[in-house]
């Protein structure tokens, strides 16, 4: 079972998905988010994106035929350094391309061919597209591509000219592009997304980056990240696991003071802790989930400023309210299934965990509000454990490895918090409804027969109502 976020007290936090839909949620949890989704939250999963495909037709060779290109020493020799294998050979040469614009605006584009070019063996295929749009309309783009027949940059300028502001804001995103590109060429990969989603939104509208390794036609890893004014998203895939999530900032009137968001990261980090653990999932994986997420709901202390002066609910003196004072969120992680028995092949270790939190508001007939904040978390997974847990599980087709128990679980919990305002305005009750609907099979084998089945369900219904119109 994933117990909520903090039973102890009577309105424990909640969260909140994102009004787009988020693949891999349930029905009941999709039909919570809103139908009109923003176009800018909607990113392509696992296929390379036509900006990408726009990248890898950038031939090196032809490039580098070309007399018309005024060839960058200082670059040329980053692009010497870059070797093939990784996204995060790129990493030192975007930030040193972005970090020219505080000294020139000049467009570049720039290539090298020939022998040493690209990994031998295995040869892979890696390209980065970054698209940075400004306030007045004007866009940066930076794409850079690694082929066999050797490397080639290109960052241009579209729209008016840069201003100084412009140009600063975009070059001072060189290291968080380094730090992104980089942790995606670790092992774990990791996504450290929190210095793209902190820009300066005064100077620029919107970021937009996808990078893609591939070997031939097959994609080995591939990244899409978006963050505006209005939304955050992020899908990544590799051969391991996959993960989505989206992040609606588009009403901030909704979160609470500016420590509250903090908490709800805290309680939510526990919460896919406890999931992980119950569904035997992986540490890694579930650690680049948590990253994600904070950078998602991360806020500048310009915005936290512009929240917490903002009408923003809250109750009592100390500014606190019943809601998670995080952005309404979708996330879903998929780790690759796994044969876990040769001799049932039906039998595949698995793991997929999904959550979601949307806020409502309704207005009644007689001028009364509400406000409906709604947590989804959905758990399924599957395992094999060892009968006598001093010996290694070591599954093959003999029937003398055939000792096990395979667990089978599946978990579907829902919060929702309610507020409740007269026509005055005041804030007259609050109620909490829990829905618990788990089930957990665990199948026994010896020598390859089950000998034994046990199902244990868990599912309840549980309200709490808090009245306060005659405390205010």
């Amino acid at each position: 079972m994933i117990t909520g976020l903090n039973p102890t007290t009577m309105l424990p936090f909640t969260a909140r998905v994102s009004t787009s839909l988020q693949p891999g949620i349930s029905a009941r949890a999709a039909s919570n988010a809103a139908s009109s989704a923003s176009a800018s939250a909607k990113v392509t999963f696992g296929s390379q994106t036509p900006e990408i495909a726009a990248v890898y037709s950038l031939s090196p060779k032809a490039l580098s035929a070309s007399v018309a290109l005024q060839h960058n020493a200082s670059l040329t020799g980053l692009m010497q350094s870059v070797s093939g294998g990784s996204v995060s050979a790129f990493a030192n040469l975007g930030s040193a391309l972005l970090g020219t614009l505080n000294d020139s605006r000049e467009d570049i584009t720039q290539a090298l061919s020939g022998v040493g070019m690209g990994t031998e063996g295995a040869p892979r295929d890696a390209a980065v597209a970054l698209s940075i749009v400004t306030q007045s309309g004007s866009t940066v783009s930076l794409i850079m591509t690694q082929q066999r027949e050797g490397l080639a940059i290109e960052m241009k300028t579209q729209g008016e000219a840069l201003s100084d502001d412009e140009a600063a804001a975009v070059a001072n995103l060189s290291g968080a592009l380094e730090k992104t590109l980089n942790g995606l060429g670790q092992q774990p990969p990791q996504l450290d997304l929190l210095g793209l989603t902190h820009f300066d939104r005064n100077v620029l509208k919107s970021i937009d980056l996808k990078t893609d390794l591939r070997n031939s036609e097959s994609t080995l890893q591939s990244l899409n990240f978006h963050a505006d004014d209005k939304t955050r998203s992020v899908a990544y895939e590799d051969g391991e696991f996959s993960l989505e999530m989206s992040s609606d900032l588009s009403h901030p009137t909704l979160t609470g003071s500016a420590s509250q968001p903090q908490s709800a990261l805290s309680a939510w980090d526990d919460k896919f802790d406890k999931a992980r653990r119950a569904g035997q999932g992986n540490r890694d994986q579930m650690a680049v989930l948590k990253s994600v997420f904070h950078a998602l709901n991360s806020d500048t202390a310009n915005e936290t400023a512009a929240i917490s002066g903002s009408r923003a609910i809250r109750l009592g003196d100390n500014g606190t309210s019943p809601l998670s004072g995080l952005h309404d969120f979708s996330l879903s992680l998929t780790q690759a299934k796994k044969a876990g028995n040769p001799a049932r092949g039906e039998e595949a270790d698995r793991f997929t965990y999904s959550a979601s939190q949307t806020t409502e508001e309704s207005m009644g007939s007689n001028g009364s509000k509400s406000v409906k904040q709604t947590t989804h978390s959905l758990l399924s997974a599957a395992w094999h454990e060892a009968l006598d847990p001093s010996i290694p599980l070591a599954l093959n087709e003999m029937k003398s490895s055939q000792n096990y128990s395979y667990h089978l679980l599946d978990n579907d919990e829902e919060n929702s918090t309610t507020l409740n305002y007269s026509d005055r305005g005041q804030l007259a009750n609050v109620s909490q409804n829990e829905q618990v609907n788990n089930r957990e099979t665990v199948k026994k084998y010896v020598l390859g027969e089950r000998v034994d089945q046990t199902v244990t369900p868990e599912a309840y219904s549980r309200s709490k109502q808090l009245a306060l119109l005659k405390t205010l």
